[in-house]
This record gives C-alpha cells, sequence and structure tokens, in this order.
C-alpha cells in the first residue's frame, strides 16, 4: 500500500495573495486588448498589461505571466511606482502556483520597500501579508505568522476589514501547515464568514475550498464534501479553471476516504485535466496522487505505477524533494512487483541516498547547536580570565586614554581653525567669481536690450519709412496709368507682397522691443503679448495683474517682459497645453510674476544636471533682478514658475 503524501496541504492550498485576484469573468477581452494597442507607453498600458493578465490568470498561467512580465517593464522603464508594484503583487501569485517561492519572496520583499517608499498604509499591508504567504511555502511558519500579524494590525487600524478575510484564511492556512488544524480550522470559519457579505465570488470559493480541505485534514471527510461543492458551483460560474481543478481534487480524496473509489477517480481525472491545461504543478501532483492512490485501492497496481511515474517526474523537474522521497519509495515498490528488480533497486538506493540527505541534515544542524553550546561555554571562561587581567590594567590605560584625549581635542581644535580659514578664504574667491561673472552676465543682458532697441527703431523709422514711401508711390502710379489685364494682376501682387512685408517688418520691430512697452509699460505689453498668442489659436493666455498703480523702473521692466516672453514661448514649444495663466502682482516692494501651464509638465530633477537654453536664459536674467526663481513641476501635472524680486 503506497504511503499517504506527508506534505499533503501544501499541494492543496493555494494561497490568493491579499487584494490580489478580482472578478474579471465580465470583463470584455476586446476591450481591455484595444486598449493596450491604443495607449501610449504610459501608465494606462501599464494596467491595461495587469488587468489583462488577472483576465487569463484563471485558463491560461503562463500566458498571464506574460502580461504582468510587460506591466513591470514598462512601469521600470517609465518609473511608475505603483505599476512596479502591481506587477510584483500579480507576478508572485503566478511564481506560486509554479513552486518557485524563493523568486516569489524576493518579488515580495521589493513590492514591501516600494510601498514604504510610496508611503501607502494599505500597499504596505498587502505586502507584508504576500511575504507571511511566501514564508508558509517555503515552510517558515513563525516568519509567516509574524508578517501576516502586521498585516492584521494596518489593515484593523486602516478600517480596511475587506482584507481581513483572506488574511485570517492565510493565518489559518499557516497554523495547518504547522498540523495545528484546529487552530486552522477556527480561523478559517472566521474568514468565510467575512467574506459571505462582501459580494466577491471569487474570494468566497478561494476561502470556501481552504476550509473544505482543512476540515479534511480533520478527518472529517464526509463534512468536507458540502464546502467544497459549494466553492466548486462558484468557481463554475465564474470560470476559474484553478479552483475548479482545486475542488475537484479535494473531493476525489474525500470520496476515496469515504470508499466511493468511481466518484473519486471521476473528480481525479477532471482535475488532471484542468491542472494540465492551467499549468499548475501543485494541483497536477496532487491529482495524479489521487489516481496512484485510488488505483492501488482498486487493485489495478499497473495503472497506480503509471500515475506514480507520472508524478515522479513532475516532483524531480521541480525539485520536490519532500515529494521524491516518497515517490521514489513507492516507485521501487512498483518496479519490483513488474520484477524489474535492477529499476527496483535503483530507487530504493535514490530513496535511502535522499532520506539519509534529509536526515543528515538534521544531525549536522543538531550537532551545530551543540557545538555553538560547548564554544560559548569555553568563551565564558576565557572571558572570566581575561576580566581579572583587564581590571590591572584599567588603571594605566585609563590615563593613557585621558592624557591622549587631550592631546586630540588640542590637534582637533587646531585643525579645525586651520580649516575654517582656509574655507573662509575660498567662499571669498567663490563669491568674487560669482560677483565677477553676473557682472558680466548684466553687461550682456543690458547690451542684448540696447541693441535689440537700437535695431526695432531703425526697423520702424528706416526701413518702415522707406516701405510705406514705396507703397504710397505704387498706389498713386495704379491710379494714373492704365495697364493690361495681366499686368495689372501683377501689380496688384506685388502691392500685397509689399503690405506683408511691412506687416513682417512690424512684427520683427515689436518683437525686439515692443513699442507698448517703453509707451505704456509693462502690464499694457504683455496684454498686446498675450493676446496675440490668444489670436494665433496656439494656446488660450489668461493674464491678471495686481498692485500695478505705478511703473516699475524701465529696465526691470524690459526684464521682466522677457522672462514671461521666454517662459511663454517654452509652453507653445514643450507642454502640449491648452491653457496658461501669468499673474503679476506687486506689494510694497516685493513683484512677483507666475506662469502656470496644464501641459505634460515633467521630471524636475532633470534641471540639476541640464537646463535647456531658455531655462538659462530666465535664469540668468531673475539672477541679474537679485530674484528667486521656483520650478514645479510632475509628469502630467503641468508645470508652474515662480519668480520673485525685491524693486
Amino acid at each position: 500500500m503506497k504511503s499517504v503524501l506527508s506534505s499533503f496541504i501544501l499541494l492543496f492550498i493555494c494561497f490568493k495573495v491579499i487584494a490580489q485576484k478580482t472578478t474579471l469573468s465580465n470583463i470584455d477581452r476586446k476591450a481591455i486588448l484595444q486598449r493596450i494597442k491604443q495607449s501610449k507607453e504610459d501608465s494606462n498600458r501599464v494596467l491595461a498589461y495587469i488587468e489583462y493578465g488577472q483576465f487569463l490568470e484563471g485558463e491560461y498561467l503562463d500566458s498571464a505571466a506574460s502580461y504582468y512580465i510587460k506591466s513591470g517593464a514598462l512601469s521600470d522603464k517609465i518609473n511608475y511606482q505603483v505599476g512596479r508594484f502591481k506587477f510584483r503583487t500579480n507576478y508572485t501569485y503566478v511564481l506560486n502556483l509554479q513552486g518557485k517561492f524563493a523568486q516569489a519572496l524576493k518579488l515580495n520583499q521589493e513590492s514591501l520597500a516600494i510601498a514604504r517608499k510610496l508611503n501607502n498604509p494599505i500597499y504596505i499591508g498587502k505586502s507584508l501579508a504576500n511575504i507571511g504567504a511566501s514564508y508558509t511555502y517555503i515552510g517558515s511558519f513563525k516568519e509567516s505568522i509574524k508578517y501576516y500579524q502586521q498585516a492584521a494590525n494596518i489593515f484593523e487600524k486602516e478600517g480596511k476589514t475587506e482584507f481581513l478575510a483572506q488574511l485570517y484564511s492565510n493565518i489559518g492556512a499557516a497554523f495547518e501547515q504547522a498540523n495545528l488544524f484546529n487552530k486552522a480550522y477556527s480561523y478559517k470559519v472566521k474568514a468565510v464568514a467575512l467574506a459571505r457579505p462582501m459580494g466577491d465570488s471569487l474570494l468566497l470559493a478561494d476561502l470556501l475550498t481552504n476550509l473544505g480541505l482543512c476540515v479534511f485534514n480533520l478527518k472529517k471527510y464526509k463534512e468536507s464534501i458540502p464546502y467544497l461543492n459549494e466553492a466548486l458551483v462558484i468557481a463554475k460560474n465564474i470560470k476559474s479553471d484553478i479552483f475548479i481543478a482545486e475542488n475537484y481534487s479535494g473531493l476525489s480524496s474525500a470520496y476515496r476516504n469515504l470508499n466511493q473509489l468511481e466518484k473519486a477517480k471521476d473528480y481525479a481525472e477532471k482535475g488532471l485535466a484542468l491542472s494540465r491545461k492551467s499549468h499548475n504543478v501543485f494541483l497536477e501532483m496532487s491529482c495524479l496522487r489521487d489516481l496512484m492512490f485510488i488505483y492501488e485501492d482498486l487493485k489495478k497496481p499497473q495503472e497506480s505505477a503509471k500515475y506514480t511515474a507520472a508524478a515522479l517526474k513532475i516532483a524531480e523537474e521541480n525539485d520536490m524533494k519532500d515529494h521524491l522521497v516518497e515517490l521514489y519509495e513507492d516507485y521501487a515498490a512498483d518496479k519490483a512487483r513488474q520484477n524489474d528488480y535492477k529499476s527496483a533497486y535503483e530507487y530504493l538506493d535514490k530513496y535511502i541516498r535522499l532520506n539519509d540527505s534529509l536526515q543528515g541534515k538534521e544531525v549536522q544542524k543538531q550537532l551545530q547547536e551543540l557545538d555553538t553550546k560547548y564554544q560559548t561555554v569555553q568563551k565564558q571562561k576565557q572571558i572570566i580570565s581575561l576580566e581579572r587581567e583587564k581590571e590591572e590594567r584599567n588603571t594605566m590605560i585609563y590615563s593613557l586614554a585621558a592624557g591622549l584625549f587631550v592631546i586630540i581635542i588640542i590637534a582637533v581644535l587646531i585643525y579645525r581653525n586651520v580649516n575654517i580659514r582656509k574655507q573662509i578664504a575660498e567662499n571669498e574667491v567663490i563669491q568674487l567669481q560669482q560677483e565677477r561673472q553676473l557682472l558680466a552676465t548684466n553687461s550682456i543682458l543690458k547690451g542684448q536690450e540696447e541693441e535689440r532697441t537700437r535695431v526695432a527703431r531703425d526697423l520702424h523709422d528706416g526701413l518702415g519709412g522707406l516701405l510705406s514711401g514705396i507703397k504710397l508711390t505704387l498706389n498713386s502710379v495704379k491710379g494714373n496709368v492704365i495697364l493690361p489685364e495681366s499686368s495689372a494682376l501683377s501689380f496688384t501682387r506685388a502691392l500685397s507682397q509689399l503690405d506683408g512685408a511691412i506687416s513682417e517688418m512690424r512684427r520683427v520691430a515689436h518683437s525686439m522691443m515692443p513699442e507698448t512697452l517703453v509707451r505704456f509699460g509693462l502690464v499694457d505689453a504683455l496684454n498686446d503679448f498675450c493676446d496675440g498668442i490668444n489670436e494665433s489659436k496656439q494656446l488660450h493666455v489668461n493674464i491678471q495683474t495686481f498692485g500695478f498703480s505705478e511703473r516699475l523702473d524701465s529696465q526691470i521692466e524690459i526684464v521682466l517682459y522677457r522672462i514671461v516672453q521666454e517662459l511663454l514661448n517654452n509652453v507653445i514649444k514643450y507642454a502640449e497645453a491648452t491653457e496658461a495663466q501669468v499673474q503679476l502682482s506687486k506689494i510694497g516692494q516685493s513683484v512677483s510674476v507666475t506662469v502656470e501651464d496644464n501641459g505634460k509638465g515633467f521630471d524636475t530633477s532633470i534641471l540639476q544636471n541640464n537646463k535647456g537654453a531658455g531655462l538659462q536664459n530666465v535664469q540668468a536674467r531673475v539672477d541679474y533682478l537679485n530674484g528667486k526663481l521656483d520650478i514645479q513641476s510632475k509628469p502630467g501635472e503641468g508645470t508652474s514658475v515662480l519668480v520673485e524680486i525685491e524693486v
């Protein structure tokens, strides 16, 4: 008679990571794929990848994993922290079903670090619960309970009772792994009671399955069947192949122990087909073991051996050492029954070697503990002996230490004094260099504005007057000379082109030095400038002013005008904005200028290493006025630039 697997529970209990799974049966698959195709490489595509992975999870585990991996790669590319967190919490669910517990634990620990960086208590609680699940899988039940309790404290504090149902089930599973079935049962009953009014079918199916298996492990086989049947009905309604297969396996085990072998075989075969479809090695192993025991009970050793061989292959491929010990022994018995004594001997030898290896590790652990205790006692004896010698040297050491301390203090004071003087001298040099650079910048800016004014005046008064005179002359000629029709059309076209040249000359002259700025001041000039942008339909600009009852110094007005002009040009070129807001206020001797837009924004950290030419010009002009420049922006949230000066 083949032996029962000692790790039976682990095959059946599939921990669902807290809030990791959602009911997606009503989601339109095509709609999600359309969102993936139409979206840019941004957070929307990340969330669509994750949603589609959840859609596939119940039936196509490998495909779900590929979409989760895509979401993680894109989140890293665009530095989307929420996406990096959600990738880990979803992908680890797949890894657990594939038996890759160490990799899942590492990713869960990374998700905890991300959650703490985001300062999101709910994400922190979920990560703690996921780490607890990972420790349960690898058999560290003490660590698992510790993390579960931390998660429960957070959820209770935040009032998130909807997460406690799954968490109680996971705590129960940890106790179940430690063979504390009664304690596990009490937690799982509480979990189901919390889940029933929540309306989450997937969660309820999960918890009912785990409760049914817990009752089974209490050897109450008949009582476990109603829980498993209820979970099976829910799983079929939401089309979750994993839960359907899990309940088939549980029902197969229950009916086998009730000696209803045909029913047990039917459920086991159905579960095996679904587990292979979803690539769930745990459920596949479970169903193979069910069939192995069933055919053994049916007195069909050859059929039983076939399923033993299939289970053995999975255990070897996934390095399931606990299962391999029993499977080697079972398979050796099968080979002996078939008179294949050579193979029987080989597998019996593998069983003995692996069993001795596992037991040897335990013996080594015990020996290491004994050695540690012995070394501790020996060190205590050495400490007592050394303490006596230490007391005799203490007086001399303290005296030397006091003298050395005084010398060090004196040396530190001298060194500090020299460094302070050196630092003062360096600061003076830096300050002189900065003042020299500021003077040079001021001279350049002043020269630029003077040259702009001169060129604008020459264009307006010289070239403008000349072009206007030509236009008058040509208009006079047009009225006094009769031209052929073709020549008249060419003459009219030439006049239109001359009008365009005059308008372009005036626009260039106005851009270099607006006449409104010189004659009427900053407020009127900026109003004209914003009106011009609004007329171009490139951007809608609102301007608000306060406290400008009197004009500022002309040089200050010119610099402030250039700053606003540069900032709005940057908005038009780079921000992809539809609206901008310009605010000027003067309170006492303080003047502030704010330019805000609703554009795409950017990460301001890049300004530490690289500023564009436009922002460098703005910074230079602000420095010229001895003012302050503050830039606030985030991707997707627009940009706000504040300039403050004293007049």
